[in-house]
């Protein structure tokens, strides 16, 4: 069954070509493609507090290890900036040559990777982005988050955003969502996703999901 989900939070924000959106500090980090730039916004007034480079961006980003690991280059490379200044702490290549990596998110236990061109989610080891599993979901994945025991990822093309269970990988929920979400992720009470179809950033709150201890699970 697939739900409509609300909107709680519309944060409107500079940008032309959002790809990419994660969840650091207190703040929204969102990747923007056109000025090449990465802001850090905080999520209740739209402020951009704090703005890096990075010239060859390509998709999403997540946080690893204090820094922020953004999707660069048309061969789709990891590459890890000091949030600070920009700053290249390090960089893999894609694990997957050829294909195009639509979205990320790092935890305490390893990456997800979201392969649009393949439809499947990729786990991938911290050490060495050894696959771990790979998680046929068909569509067209795009942003990919950590929930509350969940795995959420959203598909720009349906609109939509699927919750699976993150051991089992059974669906659990299908939410349709206003615009076209392309980055997610989620602040421990809201899922936010880039909708690329109006520029900003939005929030939609899901049942059953809380502020817990998997909110502080990344690297």
């Amino acid at each position: 069954m697939t739900i409509l989900a609300g909107i709680v939070r519309d944060l409107p924000v500079n940008a032309l070509t959002p790809c990419g959106l994660t969840w650091f500090g207190q703040f929204l980090w969102f990747s923007e493609g056109f000025t090449r730039r990465i802001s850090a916004v905080d999520p209740h007034s739209g402020e951009v507090v704090h703005q890096i480079s990075c010239d060859d961006m390509s998709t999403d980003l997540t946080t690893l290890r204090g820094g922020l690991l953004q999707i660069v280059g048309e061969d789709d490379r990891l590459r890890l900036l000091d949030p600070g200044n920009g700053a290249t702490l390090d960089e893999a290549p894609n694990p997957r040559p050829g294909h195009a990596v639509t979205g990320i998110e790092a935890g305490r236990e390893g990456i997800w990777m979201s392969y649009g061109d393949l439809g499947v989610l990729d786990f991938r080891s911290l050490d060495g982005l050894a696959l771990l599993e790979t998680v046929s979901v068909g569509g067209h994945p795009t942003g990919v988050t950590v929930s509350d025991g969940f795995v959420a990822y959203a598909d720009h093309q349906r609109s939509r955003l699927t919750l699976l269970d993150v051991n089992g990988h059974h669906r659990r929920l299908a939410v349709s969502v206003w615009g076209r979400p392309s980055a997610l992720t989620w602040d421990g009470r809201l899922h936010w996703y880039c909708d690329y179809d109006t520029l900003q950033l939005r929030a939609v709150e899901l049942p059953g999901f809380r502020r817990s201890a998997g909110h502080d699970s990344r690297c």
